[in-house]
């Protein structure tokens, strides 16, 4: 079983086998649409092994913003029932050969922490930790705010009011994604990064695609300044919402914006 290119023919074995190895319930529509948001500056290169009609192997590389400036992101999955057999080992070798030829500054791959054979097939490969991510998610049905008045009632204190971006004009809006660009650049995973383009950032923010400007919300002072935004996108392939971004400027950090913010677009 020899890797070859993806087709879009292969877009249904590609979701059902990643579906099934992130644990994820994503649809043949939501992969295609993302597909057509994709920057074509940075295209995805894909392989799949098939076992006559059947995807049991998968390979992927491409630029993902949060990876180091000049990486590329490579991603190998292979079936559990198929491993062991040499299926990842030559989608690798696939992977590693195109990414050669892009002379990229080094990779970055994602394993579950909850995986030992996967991690150590990757420190084979001269991987080893870069970032540490995990997942934080809230169940909206049986969510109290009011354990946390207190933090609300911090914030109103200091005159601090919050608005969304529902009725936002195309000025505000350019004005909230140059924000939104700055703290970027301070948060843990882009210290160091360039500054994103606003089209990136409109991507990231779905606005182009899914737009919900409704869901971003700024923390304003008396005197009419940004202090902080949060920012929350759809994810229709989970039926939840993603908070993108929360985030405070340098000079209102301190101050217990983060929370008020976050609980503010719970109801949105």
């Amino acid at each position: 079983m020899t890797p070859r290119p993806f087709a879009d023919r292969d877009t249904p074995g590609w979701v059902a086998l990643s579906n099934l190895v992130l644990d994820r319930q994503a649809t043949v529509e939501a992969f295609r649409a993302e597909d057509a948001r994709r920057d074509p500056a940075h295209p995805m290169r894909r392989w799949v092994t098939l076992d006559g009609a059947q995807i049991v192997g998968m390979a992927a590389l491409y630029f993902w913003p949060f990876d180091p400036p000049g990486f590329l992101h490579v991603s190998v999955l292979v079936h559990p029932q198929r491993r062991g057999r040499g299926l990842g080992r030559a989608l690798w070798n696939h992977a590693l050969q195109e990414a050669r030829g892009h002379r990229p500054a080094g990779l970055v791959t994602d394993v579950s922490d909850l995986d030992p054979a996967s991690l150590a097939w990757a420190g084979r490969r001269g991987f080893h930790t870069h970032a540490h991510r995990f997942a934080s998610e809230l169940d909206l049905t049986a969510f109290d705010e009011t354990a946390f008045e207190t933090d609300l009632r911090r914030a109103a204190a200091q005159g601090v009011t919050f608005s969304d971006l529902g009725s936002a004009d195309a000025t505000t809006l350019e004005r909230f994604l140059n924000f939104v660009a700055d703290r970027l650049t301070e948060t843990p995973d882009l210290a160091g990064h360039p500054r994103w383009p606003l089209g990136q950032v409109r991507q990231a923010l779905h606005l182009d695609s899914d737009p919900r400007p409704d869901w971003f919300i700024l923390a304003v002072s008396p005197q009419g300044e940004w202090l902080g935004t949060t920012a929350m996108i759809r994810i229709r392939h989970a039926n939840m919402a993603y908070n993108e971004l929360t985030a405070t400027h340098p000079q209102a950090r301190g101050r217990g914006l983060a929370l008020p913010l976050k609980l503010q677009a719970i109801p949105a």
